[in-house]
């Protein structure tokens, strides 16, 4: 009977503990976005998320907050200076303000900005050029206990001059939990399905497909340090049984001109095995090339060859080259 009575009291506490961390740690509902296809070049879209609020709250039975909201999109888009983000809730409607750089997220130690990206990295994108801009509600909403609500935070954004397929990244949260890594009731983010920008001039900037090969940084100029990244890991190539992988490379002026030409099998073009079937070689442009004073490089065309120079892997393991454009930060 003794063990019976331990057994049921066992019970109960268990129960009670699950209902007060119920009361205590409901929040917001999950992040869900609406974000199109794709749009045209510099043109302005709406992305909105859907969330809402679930109130549990014992004592003092209201919790006063303010609403943030952070988005993850490409550096490109200089959306710190053109994105406008608003909400509308049963609460109210309100404007959502840019977080200061200068002021720090409390757990981190960071800016704000800064502790999202490390909280929250880059989602389901392979290559980062990304950046998070964390907003905050202009205005305090107090909540009683269940007094539940949906939301949407519309962000209105220009996309941009360059092509790109992308996964953006979207945050919600609550003002006064700040950005605690155990929790996961007052924070919610979501990365969107592929979007695609078209209409622009130059390279797509792929983000989310696997690729034979890649430079870092996305955008930089001919006077600094790139690296060009041989995935050998992602199709089969002629290269797969290749221990040593090296660079086939020519450079082009603004109007299209050969500049120079660089195919040899030396330690100048052989890349670094780093493991997993990935080779990479960092090099500086205007130093690898015969460049001459004034002249600016403009375009990068390679290939990927063995130690003969006779296998060869291009574009879609065709016979079009990798193609790199410099771009301006």
């Amino acid at each position: 009977m003794k063990k019976a009575t331990h057994t049921l009291l066992y019970i109960y506490l268990l129960v009670g503990l699950f209902v007060t961390m119920f009361l205590v740690h409901c929040g917001l509902t999950a992040l869900t976005v609406t974000v199109p296809e794709q749009a045209m070049v510099n043109e302005r879209v709406t992305f909105v998320m859907h969330s809402g609020a679930e109130p549990r709250i014992e004592e003092p039975g209201t919790y006063t907050t303010q609403l943030l909201a952070g988005i993850m999109v490409p550096k490109s888009w200089n959306a710190r200076q053109n994105a406008v983000l608003t909400f509308t809730s049963p609460k109210g409607n309100g404007v959502m303000r840019m977080i200061p750089d200068s002021e720090i997220e409390p757990v981190s130690g960071l800016s704000w900005h800064q502790a999202a990206k490390n909280m929250f990295g880059i989602g389901p994108n392979l290559v980062d050029d990304f950046e998070w801009i964390v907003y905050r509600s202009t205005q305090s909403y107090t909540f009683r206990n269940n007094e539940d609500i949906s939301f949407d935070v519309n962000v209105e954004c220009n996309v941009g001059a360059e092509n790109m397929l992308v996964r953006l990244g979207f945050y919600v949260g609550s003002s006064i939990e700040n950005l605690r890594p155990e929790d996961t009731d007052y924070k919610k983010v979501a990365f969107s399905q592929v979007f695609e920008v078209t209409g622009g001039e130059g390279d797509v900037i792929d983000f989310v497909n696997p690729q034979l090969a890649t430079v870092q940084p996305v955008r930089s100029l001919d006077n600094d340090i790139v690296t060009l990244t041989f995935d050998a890991g992602v199709t089969h190539t002629v290269l797969d049984n290749q221990e040593d992988i090296y660079l086939a490379i020519r450079c082009f002026d603004e109007e299209g001109l050969l500049i120079d030409e660089v195919n040899e099998q030396t330690d100048k073009t052989r890349l670094r095995s780093i493991g997993g079937r990935k080779f990479l070689l960092d090099f500086w442009p205007r130093g690898f090339f015969n460049v001459e004073r004034g002249q600016r490089i403009a375009r990068l065309e390679y290939f990927y060859t063995d130690a003969s120079g006779t296998l060869r892997v291009g574009y879609g393991k065709t016979e079009e080259p990798f193609r790199y454009t410099f771009r301006c930060q």
